[in-house]
């Protein structure tokens, strides 16, 4: 039997171990459902649901596998310092314990959306192990995979509700993906500069890194927003998902608006080291989002 102790059992000491506020990226999964047409289908929903419980709980495994194996890196970080295990709040025997329950939570629901919902979640993981113990110390190679790992989630929205593939989605979220990674590294590299340091503890990237990741991060900005403006053209016209498709045009512009944000911010050093997290808390960025589903409402209505 699994037990933890009651220190750890405090509620928002596990939501903060298992990186709960992630899960946000995890709504990338319903994406295919709304886009693919199938929005007014319960029993869609109810597969989606099911997949994203499977992908959030396996995501916290694999964020408590990778703070374990960076532990010592993360006591000496700025931020991750006050991550529960780096901090001791939560101790590696129970992160452990709860890496298991994770998991096992996220086969049993997995199984229930279905064998193709496990085969991505297999790919995940595995993709996911490879990066912890391997390629997150490979430079431009990590944000890369970080990028892949985030299409997954397309991936699995795709095979939950059964909807129809577009490959300019996929490369649209490569892109989008790729330039918040960098952004991420950007910003450590921006606080290497800050402290004089040259090297990045557990990375594989240098203080004068900094020229290269910026300017590769905002081709990649620049690349998101010309693939979504193809996905419209090319998809989302043409197959009369939507009874007013020309509204989806603002959200390309407003695409383009959030992701000059985030590099502004970045390059004034204004930004938290996690966009998602940064995204989750700025007022602008939350406002762009409900902009975004507005737009969609009325393009279908």
């Amino acid at each position: 039997m699994i037990t933890i102790s009651r220190r750890a059992l405090r509620t928002a000491v596990l939501w903060r171990a298992m990186r709960a506020h992630q899960w946000a990226k995890n709504l990338l999964i319903f994406v295919p459902l709304v886009l693919g047409g199938r929005s007014t289908e319960a029993n869609v929903w109810l597969h989606a649901i099911e997949a994203f419980g499977a992908f959030s709980l396996l995501a916290s495994a694999v964020y408590l596998m990778n703070d374990i194996r960076d532990l010592q890196v993360d006591r000496q970080h700025w931020s991750k310092r006050r991550r529960p295990l780096a901090s001791g709040e939560l101790s590696v025997a129970d992160g452990r314990k709860l890496i298991v329950i994770c998991c096992l939570g996220a086969a049993a629901t997995a199984l229930i959306a279905g064998w193709g919902c496990v085969e991505i979640l297999a790919i995940y993981l595995a993709a996911s192990l490879v990066y912890t113990f391997w390629l997150k110390r490979e430079p431009i190679v990590d944000v890369f995979i970080l990028s892949a790992l985030y299409t997954l989630r397309l991936g699995l929205g795709v095979v939950a509700t059964n909807v129809r593939f577009s490959p300019w989605l996929f490369v649209f979220s490569i892109f989008i993906f790729l330039s918040l990674s960098l952004a991420k590294r950007q910003t450590e590299i921006a606080r290497l500069l800050m402290r004089g340091e040259e090297f990045m503890p557990g990375r594989g990237y240098r203080a004068s890194d900094g020229p290269l990741v910026l300017t590769m991060g905002v081709a990649a900005m620049i690349a998101a927003v010309l693939v979504l403006v193809i996905y419209l053209i090319e998809d989302a016209f043409p197959f009369g998902f939507y009874a007013h498709p020309e509204l989806l045009w603002g959200i390309a512009v407003i695409m383009f608006l959030w992701l000059s944000r985030i590099w502004l911010l970045c390059h004034r050093g204004q930004l938290d080291d996690d966009p998602v997290a940064f995204a989750l808390k700025d007022r602008l960025s939350l406002f762009y989002a409900a902009m975004v589903g507005a737009i969609f409402v009325a393009a279908v209505l």
